[in-house]
Formats: structure tokens, sequence, C-alpha cells
């Protein structure tokens, strides 16, 4: 376990596996972001496979067995599985939990998708350690979300086989607030432009579909103020409220959760405006000059931290 330089109450929470011969508590002495604290893990890590949990998720006891088990096929070097808000999510976490998983929201693009290569999110991942090592880790400037991306294109530029594992699922807590979910979607889009830029192969045109809707959709704003009913920003509009109440009525049939229903529209709307303003303002960042992974301090390393 990896304590990142917490001011809370974490410590105190690790100091419950002080005891436990199987837990190695690493304190950073500052706060260095996630891909630097999960570089530091494996840096004192002793294990062949490597595995990331995050701290919001939840998992079932056959999870891990589920989620090595690929590993047995030598040309395995990394796996990853899905992650579903738990029940006991409010209403708002579990309508974000629906639109995540939406082909209208979000194109499914977290879970294995014909259209674009599956990617392992970082909170159900798992590499092979000699290999984590030889792609050098994660990188630290991608400190705003995207680490695992870049690494899994790293992994694919050489070949490396990466499996998608759907037993091994955890439960994973959502964002339970709609201020907390866009700035969870506008971060994501603004890190894409970044990734693209270390990399460019990691492209996939259903990256793209937010920004393209969300710049549709302002032109198509503009024109109903100037034109009115008669001119095709309202066909736009029109089609993209369609797509919404489809959603929302595919929701009501296979969403379990229905006391979240009501949040939907606004959980996937909130995927596309969220993920494809940061994309264009992550686009514009690069036009302009700015580093990548700037404004996303801090993006210092450390592996060498003593145990706790």
């Amino acid at each position: 376990m990896v304590d990142d330089g917490s001011t809370d109450d974490t410590s105190k929470m690790l100091s419950r596996f002080e005891s436990n011969p199987r837990v190695s508590i690493f304190t950073l002495p500052h706060n260095v972001g996630v891909p630097g604290a999960r570089n530091a893990g494996v840096a004192h890590s002793r294990s062949d496979i490597v595995v990331f949990l995050d701290a919001d998720a939840i998992a079932p006891s056959d999870w891990l067995l589920n989620l090595l088990a690929p590993f047995a096929d030598s040309t395995v070097a990394g796996t990853g599985g899905p992650d579903r808000a738990p029940e006991g999510d409010n209403p708002f976490a579990l309508a974000v939990d629906y639109s995540m998983q939406s082909w209208i929201a979000s194109g499914r693009l977290r879970l294995n998708n014909p259209f674009a290569p599956f990617v392992p999110a970082g909170c159900n991942f798992a590499i092979r350690r000699n290999v984590f090592n030889d792609l050098g880790g994660f990188e630290v400037r991608l400190n705003r979300r995207g680490e695992e991306k870049e690494l899994i294109q790293r992994m694919r530029r050489r070949g490396l086989g990466i499996a998608y594992c759907d037993r091994a699922l955890i439960w994973h807590h959502r964002r339970v607030s709609p201020k907390q979910f866009w700035r969870q979607n506008f971060l994501s889009g603004r890190a894409r432009i970044d990734i693209l830029r270390l990399a460019p192969d990691a492209f996939a045109w259903p990256h793209l579909v937010p920004a393209m809707l969300v710049i549709a959709l302002l032109s198509s704003g503009v024109q109903f103020v100037v034109s009115g009913s008669e001119g095709p920003g309202s066909i736009v509009l029109g089609v993209y409220i369609l797509l919404l109440l489809i959603d929302y009525l595919i929701a009501a049939t296979a969403n379990p959760f229905r006391q979240a229903l009501s949040w939907v529209p606004l959980t996937t709307a909130t995927i596309h405006w969220g993920y494809g303003t940061g994309l264009i303002v992550g686009s514009l960042r690069w036009l302009m000059g700015y580093p990548v992974g700037s404004g996303c301090a801090p993006t210092e390393s450390i592996v060498d931290a003593p145990p706790k």
C-alpha cells in the first residue's frame, strides 16, 4: 500500500494493517499524484504480476483469481475487467454508472468495444512487473487521468497482449454530484489530448465524437437563435433531444436502479459536454504551446520512499 503524502486520516486507517506480514505500507514524503504513487508501489513490489485497485473500489472474493487467469497464456502481458457501481450508491451515482455503460452516452468505451481497442481502467488492471519496468512505468506528466491509457499504447506498440476479463468485475463508487461528474469528464477529455500528444497512434475516432457533438450543438444553437425553427439548427437539436429520450427509455428497461432514472438525461449529457469540452480545451492548450500535463502538478516521481 502507498500513502501518497496524505493529509487526512489515511495514515491512521493504514495503521490497522501494520501487523499483517503480507502487507507493506510505504508513505511518500509528499503528494506526487496517481502515476508517481503507483510507480512507487511497483518499485517496492516483489511479485511477478502487479495489480492496481483504487481506494474507492470493492473487490469481490473471486476478483483476483479471475483477473490473473489470463496470465496462464504467456503472450498476455496485461489484463483488466469491468467496474460497476455498488447498489448502495446514491441515485445520481447509479445514473452515472448507467451512462458510463451506455452506447448513446459513452459508446461503451470502458468495455471490450468492437469500435476501439480495449484499454483497462487503472482501477482494475494487472500487468507483468518485468513488462512494467521495461516500459518505464506510468508517465507522471499525465497526473490528471490517462496514465494507464498511455502505458497500454506503449504495450500495443511492442505487440504485447492485453486481455479483457469480463469475470474480473469490481464494484467502483461513482461521482455523487453533477459538479464532480462534470469535472471527471472534463479532465478525461483534456487528458485525451495529452495522451495523443505522447502517443499519436492511440487515436481512435470514437474519442472525438463528443467534441464533434459539442461543436455541432453549439453551432445549431446559434442557428436556432438566428433562424428560429426554420433553420437546420432545430433539426440537430431535435435529434439530440431524441437521443437523450431513447437513452432514458433504454435505462428504464435495463437499469435495475429505478430511483436513478430521473438523473440519466443529465449524466448522459454531462459525458457528452464535459468530455467534449475537455477535448476542445486540451486542443487549444496544445495549439497555444502548453506542455503536456501543465497545470496538473505534482509531476514528481518518487520510487525510493522508505517503508513505514
